[in-house]
């Protein structure tokens, strides 16, 4: 029920969505949203987890800011080409720490 309100789509980016997808909130739990089928919408999961807790307002300001220096990264500007590499040491940290192997 909850997929066929998008026909399938993510409701975040847009994009199709395969296994596995999580229901989002529309109205998020902390402001008072409930968890019932009329407050979720299909979403991927890296889509729900940047959209975390933000208010439609905040999301829109990180979108237009990544938009902003996307550009500075393609223009190769210094302020682009130092947010490229400083992105690309933290997205490397998060990734070695996700990939380490649960000791037993």
């Amino acid at each position: 029920m909850i997929l066929a309100k998008t026909a399938g789509r993510c409701h975040i980016c847009g994009g199709e969505l395969t296994e596995p997808w999580q229901a989002d909130h529309v109205l998020a739990h902390s402001g008072g949203g409930v968890h019932a089928a009329d407050n979720y919408l299909p979403a991927h999961a890296i889509c729900n987890n940047y959209r975390w807790d933000y208010t439609a307002d905040e999301f829109q300001e990180l979108l237009k800011l990544g938009v902003w220096i996307r550009l500075q990264i393609e223009h190769k500007t210094p302020l682009g080409q130092q947010a490229a590499a400083k992105y690309m040491a933290h997205d490397t940290r998060r990734t070695l720490r996700r990939k380490r192997p649960i000791e037993a």
